[in-house]
């Protein structure tokens, strides 16, 4: 049975008119019973207008299974907005494909590239904080995300910040100012401990994955966010991929060779 043919659509967390940022493209699965789905969150420091949802493209063709289906998305850039914005855009754009698409989903890998990473990690805390208080959709989305997958991943932005100095410029744009909302903001200030002892968290396996060769960023974002999962219990993986620049990676075959893995324990839970 053919893939039908990817479908862009636009989602947004309030009734007004959606931003032209506020996007997916949507790869629909063959099947007609769930099956798992990939997401993709592109990176870009929250500003760069040349990272977009087609940056996870050739992930999805490339690497997806045939049945499954899968999605990229965009969200709205800084300076024009700031944090919580854009994770509020992907929380947006999850539960949109959960409420068009939720009968053909059995569960979801979702994968971010560096800020986007962030995002991912930002996605899944928030949703487990959501699903005790709220339940509804953040209850149906956050049950079914299986496995987050952080490529080269900002996760600790006062780190990033004091490892890289010119970086604090775009980190202000995205977050403001004050290094206490840095903090507050980030992956690795979650209070992870909590959240595994939160019913929602059924296995959830985290996946970090760096490159020796990245050029933006050091070891030292995934050594954090590893040691800071490993203290709260998640036993993250981490993947080291040889040789790669920062932006090369997500297309790289070593990734995808991480992926199909991932997606063979996705399909025999």
């Amino acid at each position: 049975m053919s893939r039908p043919s990817p479908i862009t659509a636009y989602y947004t967390p309030t009734k007004l008119p959606p931003h032209p940022q506020q996007s997916l493209t949507i790869f629909p699965s063959s099947s007609t019973t769930p099956v798992p789905w990939v997401v993709y969150i592109h990176g870009g420091a929250w500003r760069d207008p040349r990272q977009t949802k087609d940056m996870g493209i050739p992930i999805l063709q490339q690497s997806l299974p045939a049945t499954w289906g899968g999605a990229t998305l965009d969200y709205r850039l800084s300076p024009s907005v700031r944090h919580p914005t854009h994770l509020d855009d992907a929380l947006a754009a999850l539960k949109f494909l959960v409420s068009e698409y939720g009968q053909f989903i059995s569960h979801i890998l979702i994968i971010g590239h560096s800020a986007g990473a962030c995002i991912a990690l930002q996605v899944l805390a928030t949703l487990i904080a959501e699903r005790q208080v709220t339940g509804g959709m953040s209850t149906h989305l956050c049950d079914r995300i299986k496995i987050v997958v952080g490529v080269e991943g900002i996760y600790d932005l006062v780190e990033l910040g004091n490892e890289y100095p010119p970086y604090k410029g775009f980190i202000s744009e995205a977050f403001g100012e004050d290094e206490e909302l840095w903090d507050e903001a980030s992956p690795s200030s979650s209070q992870w401990r909590q959240l595994l002892a939160d019913d929602c968290r059924l296995n959830t396996k985290i996946v970090l994955v760096q490159s020796t060769g990245d050029q933006l960023l050091s070891m030292n974002q995934t050594n954090v966010m590893q040691r800071i999962l490993d203290n709260a219990g998640w036993n993250p993986e981490v993947k080291v991929i040889n040789g790669r620049s920062h932006d090369a990676t997500v297309e790289s075959k070593a990734l995808f060779d991480i992926l199909r893995d991932l997606y063979k324990y996705l399909d025999d839970l």
